[in-house]
């Protein structure tokens, strides 16, 4: 069981809720059954507004008068695709995929007792993937998103907008600033693109199931590098303590995540060490983790303790660095 801090009350002192992981909680206040309506008719209404947007795509391209040009008609398809995807996966994950996750969880619970680390199926392979493919996807989803909006907006009101920039040059400061934001998120979706099929999948192979306090973390990072870095790569073992915080503001309930970090162990990998061949480079990795450590335990709100192992290389050319999440645990009796 977990005290949460929930955020400062009105005599300044934080309050406390109490969260047991691997428990799920329902609703215990009108508040948070207001807050659980209000998601489930968000999502409902994400999926309903996607399907609409695929019929009106579909009609306007099938149509023999054209109202639409047939770009327009596929981006509306598209953007009406991912809406749809968005509220119904929601409801997909969270009520068949989510029950059959906590039925898998309680058979390994009972075919592992004590040993969490077996409960993740990365861990337990010993075998921890890092990899640029969700920011990439997030990346173009949301350019996607913001330029599909901006041609659909140019199109339905192409005279309106037309008029406006005629009687004013100030017309064109939004939509310069629109496009700007649009072209910085394309370059950074881009760059994404770019690592994600420049080093592809990173994968680190434990030796060491946990890693105890006291003892060290060892590893080989299996990496997609065409020759030795110049200089010794750069390690860091990290625990990091993560609190999400919710307080009330102007009416408002705001969430937000505390970061802090509890123990860091720094250390070099020469480059000598670094097996470079054809497919992939081999990146021994032997880092002590301390005697004091904090063992590996995040609850189901995404509270708890961390352990990230991270291996970079600032100076080599390309640049790259790479994060896992490790297991450190205390050695049980």
């Amino acid at each position: 069981m977990k005290l949460r801090r929930s955020g400062k009350g009105p005599n300044g002192q934080y309050a406390m809720s109490v969260s047991t992981p691997g428990v799920s909680e329902s609703p215990q206040t009108i508040g948070q059954w207001i807050g659980v309506i209000v998601v489930l008719a968000l999502f409902a209404m994400t999926g309903l507004m996607g399907s609409l947007t695929v019929v009106a795509g579909v009609r306007h391209l099938l149509s023999d008068e054209q109202l639409l040009p047939v770009p327009v008609a596929l981006l509306l398809i598209a953007v009406g695709l991912l809406l749809s995807a968005i509220g119904i996966g929601y409801f997909y994950f969270r009520y068949v995929k989510k029950p059959l996750w906590d039925a898998q969880r309680a058979r390994l619970e009972a075919r592992y007792p004590g040993q969490p680390w077996m409960m993740r199926k990365d861990w337990a392979a010993r075998r921890i993937v890092h990899s640029n493919i969700g920011v990439m996807a997030l990346l173009w989803v949301w350019n996607l998103g913001w330029w599909g909006a901006l041609a659909f907006i140019g199109t339905v009101n192409r005279d309106k907008i037309l008029a406006a920039l005629d009687s004013s040059w100030w017309g064109y400061v939004p939509g310069a600033l629109f496009v700007l934001c649009g072209l910085v998120a394309l370059r950074l979706a881009v760059a994404a693109t770019w690592a994600h099929f420049r080093f592809g999948k990173t994968t680190l192979r434990l030796d060491t199931l946990p890693a105890y306090a006291g003892d060290k973390l060892r590893g080989t990072i299996e990496a997609r590098l065409q020759s030795r870095p110049d200089a010794p790569l750069k390690a860091a073992l990290v625990c990091e303590e993560l609190e999400w915080i919710s307080y009330r503001r102007n009416g408002k309930t705001t969430s937000r995540l505390d970061v802090t970090q509890r123990a860091r162990v720094e250390r070099e990998i020469l480059v000598s060490l670094v097996f470079v061949s054809r497919e992939k480079a081999r990146i021994p990795v032997e880092i002590d983790v301390p005697a004091d450590s904090l063992e590996f335990d995040i609850d189901s709100e995404g509270n708890g303790i961390r352990w990230t192992l991270h291996v970079e290389a600032p100076d080599a050319k390309p640049p790259f660095a790479f994060t896992f999440e490790v297991p450190v645990y205390l050695r049980r009796p």
